[in-house]
């Protein structure tokens, strides 16, 4: 008899410490008292950038209409925990939450606790909403209650273990609830802080961008690093400062695709993400700047998004295979033989070449005192047999003479020269450009080269680059227009997808130079984008 009344007693203890934990006032007893709204009025202008920025519509609004502002809900999230049937947050006082004071509101918002006392599922993102401060949340919801009322309420969650547990999700909460509000870093700008308050808080973007835990929680050392959608859509990419990620993207461009969804690359947002930016371009250009800025500064984490190839950190090139059989051949498929070359006065290399100064020290195996770049325009100067002396034109930058440029203030390479032939180069007069303040030498070179990998035909490389650049970013990409970028911006963008690559180096050198002589500050001043 007593052992079955100290086993009732256990269960009975059981029972009453698992609810004493799982109780919502016991994370509250267990964590600092937080501010409360003073009691101005709402801000309805600034509960607008938060509704917002928190894209709040694209949960909550009724199924089959397109105003974001109509709260009914009734949206489904179908995920690994279960299927969440998204509530009416409306201000309809019967079905949504207009009867809900400001209190009530905040404490779900940052608690995860509804208006009548059970803990919400951690599928209501109020892991990120516990940073906002209560004046911003009584403005959010002084917002919403003037958004129209809609009736209806949605069906109860279909959840699987360990969510299905219900009071269980107290104990999920006293594992990774911190309830802390953001602490304003006072060695960064205010720009910053208002961005970090944005990305971290109402926009939340940590839920969606951060892998989890099996617990559903934010691994805290990959966070933003990119994670598979919990629909199964698809895959939210790393945006940190890492080359798997958004590195090589600047501050305006976060900013200008965070309001008009146009990546630096051409690519258009897709699927939620596309709902989102439509969101994000109502808040103030200030706004995205300042997010932009702090996703800007995001710790760089390794971490390939699904389907992205993996970033070669080796030393030597290597490139995709290409999509296009027409352009697995390499550049010297694109040479012309001997004879082909006899008359003529201009020629085109379509591969790297040795330059020699002296006919005598050429030989098919020198390392020549430079070397002629793919594309470089070559004018015939003299014959001797298989050889060719040729007089090519270009520029020089002072400081960095081993270069020989294509036009001034334009790095676009035609040859890289050796000490020696640096010395040969007839000069003229420095130009100083007027906006960098630097000094460029037009000049010209004079040395011999094998009729090898030669071409007459410009048009016939430039239509190979163009299949190539298809071909080769298209592999990963929608290409954009090359006219679109600047010849410098080839410089860095390419440079970096060079680790992405296996194209042979000629290949590569080859479409950099395409690119910029194709670039919409090049081309109109060459006719014909041609040197």
């Amino acid at each position: 008899m007593r052992r079955l009344l100290l086993a009732g007693l256990l269960v009975v203890l059981g029972f009453g410490g698992y609810f004493v934990l799982t109780a919502p006032f016991t994370w509250v007893a267990l964590h600092p008292l937080r501010d409360i709204a003073d009691g101005a009025q709402p801000d309805l202008a600034n509960g607008r950038s938060l509704f917002f920025a928190g894209s709040c519509g694209i949960c909550h609004a009724s199924p089959g209409q397109k105003e974001d502002t109509r709260l009914g809900g009734g949206l489904t999230l179908v995920s690994a925990f279960g299927t969440f049937y998204m509530p009416n947050i409306s201000p309809d006082t019967t079905d949504g939450i207009g009867k809900w004071t400001t209190a009530q509101f905040t404490r779900a918002m940052r608690e995860g606790v509804s208006d009548d006392g059970h803990n919400e599922d951690p599928a209501f993102p109020y892991t990120s909403f516990q940073r906002m401060t209560a004046n911003d949340l009584r403005d959010l919801f002084g917002f919403i209650k003037t958004l129209p009322a809609v009736t209806g309420k949605a069906r109860d969650n279909d959840l699987k273990f360990p969510s299905a547990m219900g009071s269980g999700v107290g104990l999920w909460k006293l594992l990774f609830l911190d309830g802390l509000p953001l602490v304003a870093d006072a060695q960064k700008s205010p720009d910053w802080n208002r961005g970090r308050y944005l990305v971290e808080g109402p926009a939340r973007c940590a839920e969606c961008h951060s892998p989890r835990s099996p617990l559903g929680a934010i691994v805290a050392d990959k966070r933003f690093s990119g994670a598979p959608d919990p629909e199964g859509n698809g895959y939210a990419p790393n945006i940190t400062a890492d080359d798997t990620g958004i590195g090589y993207w600047s501050q305006r461009e976060i900013a200008d695709y965070l309001g008009a969804g146009v990546s630096p690359i051409g690519i258009p947002a897709g699927g939620s993400m596309a709902a989102i930016v439509a969101n994000m371009a109502k808040l103030s250009p200030e706004d995205r700047t300042a997010m932009a800025g702090y996703i800007k500064s995001i710790a760089g984490i390794h971490a390939p998004s699904a389907g992205a190839p993996e970033l070669n950190l080796t030393s030597s090139v290597r490139m995709l295979p290409p999509a296009s059989t027409a352009v697995k051949s390499l550049t010297n498929a694109l040479a012309e033989p001997a004879d082909a070359l006899a008359q003529a006065s201009t020629l085109y290399a379509v591969a790297t070449k040795p330059l020699f100064l002296e006919r005598a020290s050429a030989s098919l195996t020198g390392a020549g005192d430079g070397r002629i770049l793919p594309a470089a325009k070559l004018t015939v100067v003299a014959r001797d047999g298989d050889w060719l002396q040729v007089k090519i034109d270009g520029w020089q930058l002072a400081g960095s003479e081993g270069a020989f440029e294509a036009l001034e203030g334009q790095r676009i390479v035609v040859a890289i020269l050796g000490s020696a032939a640096i010395a040969e180069v007839a000069r003229h007069p420095g130009v100083v450009d007027v906006a960098t303040n630097a000094t460029w030498f037009q000049g010209a070179l004079t040395g011999w080269v094998s009729n090898e990998s030669l071409t007459t035909d410009l048009d016939k490389i430039w239509k190979y680059d163009g299949v190539l650049y298809a071909a080769a970013c298209g592999t990963c990409h929608a290409p954009r227009r090359i006219d679109g970028y600047t010849s410098d911006r080839w410089l860095t963008d390419l440079g970096r997808m060079k680790g992405y690559t296996d194209l042979q180096d000629d290949q590569y050198r080859s479409l950099e130079v395409y690119l910029q002589y194709h670039s919409k500050d090049v081309g109109p001043l060459i006719a014909g984008g041609k040197p």
